[in-house]
């Protein structure tokens, strides 16, 4: 465990920056969102919940670490293994408390700030608010990690012609997807499945078994990485 906790202060120090800098530029444009609330009216206007807001730090941590972190910790004598836990670690750590915050936040604003504010929240917005704070908790945690862990692979692949062709095809997938009738019902079907899943059992099962898939190809393209 305590190797863990050194792989999270060690990413928290080298992902500072760009954590803090997300975080005032949240307070800063809440805080001129608001001067102009004083002067025209915005009560008609809706906007992402501040608190969502944050889940900009995920896809950067999982874009970032793999590519800078990965070349620090393995140059100090870490092994590409050590190195792939101590990042899981780290995504699993940050999805945690960012759906932990996002599942307070909402309640907070709900009952609140919701006479004062106008937002979408993306709790509400997927239904995931539907499963109960629980509930919801999980849903993020689980969708979170799938997306990190996405990212991470296909970041961790640069240097392969495998991942190259992944990451065109994920980009190509939904216009060519929903430009096409026939394929047309199969990618809401997923998205549906995905994110708007009825079943608080099905739709975090389905995201943790395409969280497991992303994480076996983000190991196979970091076990042969050499820079």
């Amino acid at each position: 465990m305590g190797s863990l906790a050194v792989h999270l202060k060690a990413t928290y120090l080298q992902m500072r920056i760009y954590i803090w800098s997300i975080i005032i530029f949240i307070l800063l444009g809440r805080l001129a969102l608001f001067i102009v609330s004083l002067f025209i009216d915005l009560s008609q206007s809706k906007g992402l919940s501040a608190g969502n807001m944050l889940i900009l730090i995920l896809p950067l941590i999982a874009i970032v670490l793999p590519l800078s972190y990965y070349k620090r910790i393995v140059h100090l004598g870490a092994s590409r293994k050590q190195y792939f836990k101590g990042l899981q670690f780290v995504f699993a750590f940050w999805a945690v408390a960012v759906a932990l915050f996002n599942s307070l936040w909402i309640v907070f604003e709900v009952n609140v700030l919701r006479t004062y504010t106008n937002t979408v929240d993306l709790i509400k917005a997927f239904h995931w608010d539907d499963f109960g704070l629980a509930g919801s908790f999980l849903y993020q945690i689980a969708f979170y990690l799938m997306v990190m862990a996405l990212l991470s692979m296909l970041v961790s692949g640069y240097y392969h012609p495998v991942g190259w062709l992944l990451c065109a095809l994920l980009f190509a997938a939904i216009p060519v997807g929903t430009a096409v009738p026939s394929l047309r019902v199969h990618v809401v079907s997923f998205f549906k499945t995905l994110l708007f899943n009825g079943s608080l059992l099905a739709g975090v099962g389905f995201n943790l078994l395409l969280y497991v898939v992303f994480v076996a190809g983000g190991w196979l393209f970091t076990r042969g990485r050499t820079h």
